[in-house]
């Protein structure tokens, strides 16, 4: 006899089936969730792994072959040759600050004219641009009378056609002379316009003169379009030649100073060329030495693949010819240690001779510019003085046979100051530049969006309504759905030009780095870096302030304190953590920043000079990311330059996982409290 289940028998026959859930295979619901999370957080370390070993497999040989072509650079003497070319290079740093000091004081004695003219030359072409299109409407209608009348003339003498054309050339110079009519009252129109007087510079000279007269001679040269210059121009430009030449009479001695400082380096210029070419034929003959056994290699396996006997035994022959000797590095050097005491001969009187004509300098200028340039001229001599003394021990000790050390192989690339790739002397692969520009851009970013960003999350998290909450979060996150490339085309048109537009005014000329000369900078590309970073410190920053438990602010508020109290002295100080984490993420945000970088940063590899101080911000630079993106597409797959682009980019994620760290350990001990 069957039993019948009970009600509870029941109940608990479903309170077991919803514990067992609906099952294939034995895998239930809750197991394909708790497979599915962990499936992608054991996916994510996968993919770290492999582009660890892949970043790793392609960029591993890249320190074996640098340390070669190191070896090769020193045994071919190049590495004594560019000894001579530091000090020649030193020596033109010192030259040519001097020289621009030169000319910035005679060239200040005409700057008014100068400016004048200038002034008038752009407005001039304002003007033309602005009434283009009815010049170009004049020159086509004259191109037509002038084929008219040439037709005209070719016309046999009563030919039917002959009226006709004459109408029609006599309606077409009536036409021209409508058209000068109205093109004359564009060009007097447009010279009323601002924007026929937007110079883009100094305005210096206009407010010390009759704009008239400017007035005038554009007008003269706009309409029609004389082929002599207004009388005021030529006046302004012989003005300017006197003053000029006057000038350069009373700087005579500087003048002298400055060609004597030119030829007292000749010398050394002349022995450095000579031990220049014999250290590029030494680098062949080592170059074709090293690559001998892949090219006869090569010529055999083609031979054996060549079905034709006269091709088989052409490349057979071919490589019968390759000559596996090794050269003789002592006698292929022999002239460059023959150079050791041509070039004491040379250094001792250059060193001698640099110093009497530093003293010959002038001590005091008249304008700014020079001043500045002479100072930026000592500062150069200094650095020659001291690449002259390292010369003095390296040169005499300098051997072809030392070997190169590991150390000084990574050390090259990891402090090199140069980036130079398929050169015809030698290629050069310096970290350090790459690495300055790259934490410029960072530092400048975070200083601009760190502020903003936090005081914004406090503001939104503790004292904006909720209605203002709603509308201004949304609006900051929103800033990181804007593509990046977008953003670099508006740092080249509008921000890039607004501030060179803006450092041009005068009364800002006090700003370090104004006027700038470029508008692909470092500021450039900070301020375009930090607006990108600012949702992502905002947000972190927010949700830190978020997690903050509630009973601290209360108990605050129940002792007394006011709202910007509790904010600042108990919220903050107990976020702590999360704001330094919310700063290394957007640290990590910018770093890896490519687009933006690559756009408007300046492309230029070379360490900025900080002896420009704060004004080391408007020079142009490269980063990590944009030389990835720049060159990767570029190179041969497998060359030392692509393995060296690979070592970029380890170094790069080592930085990134770094700062990913810290940002982790922070928000641990965030946690914690």
């Amino acid at each position: 006899m069957s039993e019948t289940p009970t009600s509870a028998d029941s109940f608990s026959g479903r309170d077991a089936f919803k514990r067992r859930g609906f099952r294939i295979l034995g895998i239930g619901l809750q197991d394909v969730i708790r497979y599915f999370f962990g499936g992608n957080a054991s996916l994510a370390i996968v993919l770290i792994i492999l582009i660890c070993f892949f970043l790793g497999r392609e960029g591993i040989m890249f320190f074996p072959a640098h340390h070669e072509g190191l070896g090769s650079y020193r045994q071919a003497g190049q590495e004594f040759v560019d000894y001579m070319g530091e000090e020649i290079d030193a020596h033109t740093k010192f030259y040519s600050a001097a020289n621009i000091a030169y000319f910035a004081e005679v060239n200040e004695s005409s700057a008014i004219e100068d400016a004048q003219i200038a002034t008038a030359r752009a407005v001039l072409a304002n003007v033309e641009t602005i009434t283009r299109k009815s010049w170009n409407l004049l020159e086509r209608k004259i191109e037509e009378e002038v084929g008219l009348a040439k037709k005209v003339a070719g016309l046999a003498e009563g030919s039917p056609e002959i009226p006709e054309v004459q109408q029609m050339l006599e309606t077409r110079r009536s036409e021209i002379e409508k058209l000068r009519v109205t093109l004359r009252a564009e060009v007097e129109a447009a010279l009323e316009s601002p924007d026929a007087w937007s110079t883009g510079g100094s305005d210096r000279g206009v407010g010390l003169t009759n704009i008239e007269k400017i007035r005038e001679a554009v007008l003269f040269e706009a309409f029609p379009k004389a082929k002599e210059e207004h009388p005021f121009l030529l006046e302004l430009k012989a003005a300017s030649k006197t003053k000029k030449a006057d000038t350069a009479a009373r700087l005579i001695a500087f003048k002298t100073t400055l060609t004597e400082i030119q030829s007292a380096v000749k010398p050394l210029r002349t022995l450095h060329g000579e031990l220049r070419k014999h250290a590029t034929e030494n680098r062949a003959v080592i170059n074709s030495f090293k690559s001998a056994p892949q090219r006869r290699a090569a010529l055999l396996a083609g031979a054996e693949n060549v079905d034709d006997p006269a091709e088989k035994a052409k490349l057979q022959a071919e490589a019968d010819e390759v000559v596996i000797t090794e050269p003789d590095l002592v006698a292929m050097n022999a002239p460059l240690y023959a150079a050791v005491s041509k070039y004491a001969e040379v250094s001792l009187p250059l060193k001698a001779e640099m110093e009497r004509l530093l003293q010959a300098l002038p001590s005091t200028v008249s304008t700014e510019s020079a001043r500045e340039n002479l100072d930026r001229s000592r500062s150069a001599y200094g650095s020659f003085k001291g690449v002259q003394k390292a010369n003095r021990d390296r040169i005499p000790s300098w051997r072809h046979d030392l070997p190169v050390s590991w150390i000084k192989s990574f050390s090259a690339f990891l402090f090199g100051k140069q980036w130079i790739t398929n050169s015809s002397w030698h290629d050069f692969y310096g970290l350090l530049p790459l690495l300055t520009g790259s934490l410029m851009i960072s530092v400048i970013a975070l200083i601009v969006a760190v502020p903003f960003s936090i005081a914004a999350a406090i503001y939104v998290n503790q004292l904006a309504p909720r209605r203002e909450q709603e509308i201004v979060k949304p609006a900051i996150e929103f800033i990181g759905a804007i593509p990046s490339v977008v953003l670099g085309f508006f740092g080249i048109l509008v921000l890039g030009e607004m501030l060179r537009e803006v450092s041009q005014v005068e009364w800002l000329s006090w700003v370090p780095g104004f006027p700038m000369a470029e508008r692909l900078t470092i500021l450039n590309a900070g301020l375009l870096l930090a607006f990108m970073a600012v949702p992502t410190i905002f947000t972190l920053t927010e949700d830190a302030l978020e997690n903050v438990p509630s009973a601290f602010a209360e108990n605050s508020f129940a002792m007394g304190a006011s709202r910007l109290q509790t904010v600042f002295r108990v919220v903050l100080p107990t976020a702590a953590s999360g704001l330094i984490a919310a700063v290394l993420l957007g640290f990590g945000r910018i770093i890896g920043e490519t687009m933006v970088v690559l756009l408007v940063a300046g492309n230029k590899i070379k360490i900025p000079d900080f002896s420009e101080g704060f004004g080391v911000v408007t020079q142009p630079t490269h980063t990590m990311t944009g030389i990835i993106a720049q060159e990767l597409g570029e190179v041969d797959g497998g060359s030392l330059h692509w393995r060296a682009l690979f070592i970029v980019g380890m170094v790069l994620f080592v930085i990134a996982l770094l700062v990913n760290y810290a940002a982790q350990q922070a928000l641990k001990r965030f946690q914690k409290v």
